[in-house]
């Protein structure tokens, strides 16, 4: 696909397409592992293409993990094999309890990994809530099932009777996380009314703190969501209190990253 393409222009390709979470980091893996025998060009590529997404989470967990490596090729790799690995939708489909005839999910956009979920669980009526940040129109189009889903606005009288409700986190730290725009307001309105919410993470969304501290630092515009407003968070190893869950960031603090991108 990419032919003569040099590593340089491949990496800025995909960090300029609209593409899902996991794909966009899966693809950045691979081009940045083209640039592990010049370790000063590999800074500055994983630099520049966080410049580009400030607030991707999962490309964060990935620059740490191929800049701390001793062979950023074999972490390249060994990241985009997590990622494919990434069991948080079927945690999700698991763990979701029976909605009584009248209740529904209520989700914040249309995150891939709540997709996914729900295609297992076609017993569970679901919504998708539409907020300043995330258009769930584009998402659906992708959706892995064929069941209509619908979707509303915040004064929709459905909103009413939530057992779930559901938000997706592009980053978490150790008491934030980052949210699409306008998900503060969706759990004000809605967070005491849906029995629980939920934070939805998976592999490459949750980072130690010194690196969420950079991310938000990039990224001083990005909404940022208490985690102590959610009663869980979803991930690949299951659906846990949050503040646990944001223990177990399995990637390192890498210096390089700690500067200042601009």
């Amino acid at each position: 696909m990419w032919g003569d393409v040099t590593p340089a222009e491949r990496l800025r390709a995909i960090a300029r397409r609209s593409v899902s979470d996991d794909d966009l980091a899966i693809e950045a893996a691979d081009a940045l592992a083209g640039f592990a025998v010049e370790p000063a060009h590999l800074v500055v590529a994983c630099r520049r293409v966080l410049a580009h997404r400030r607030r991707h989470g999962t490309l964060w967990w990935l620059c740490a993990r191929i800049l701390a490596a001793p062979d950023p090729v074999a972490a390249a790799r060994e990241a985009t094999a997590m990622l494919g690995a990434d069991r948080t939708a079927s945690r999700i489909a698991a763990t979701l309890p029976l909605l009584d005839e009248d209740e529904v999910v209520a989700v914040v956009g249309w995150p891939p990994a709540v997709d996914e979920a729900l295609a297992e669980r076609q017993d569970v009526a679901a919504v998708s809530v539409r907020v300043d940040g995330v258009d769930p129109t584009s998402a659906q189009r992708y959706r892995r099932s064929e069941r209509a889903v619908r979707i509303v606005d915040q004064w929709d009288p459905i909103l009413e009777r939530i057992r779930v409700l559901f938000v997706a986190a592009d980053a978490v730290g150790p008491d934030h996380a980052v949210v699409p725009e306008g998900t503060g307001a969706v759990v004000d309105a809605f967070g005491r009314v849906a029995r629980e919410t939920w934070l939805v993470g998976g592999v490459g969304r949750v980072l130690p703190g010194r690196l969420f501290e950079a991310l938000a630092v990039a990224a001083p515009d990005a909404e940022m969501l208490s985690l102590q407003r959610v009663d869980r968070l979803a991930g690949t190893r299951g659906v846990e209190p949050p503040t646990e869950a944001a223990k177990r960031a399995d990637c390192p603090v890498a210096p390089e990253l700690l500067r200042p991108l601009d």
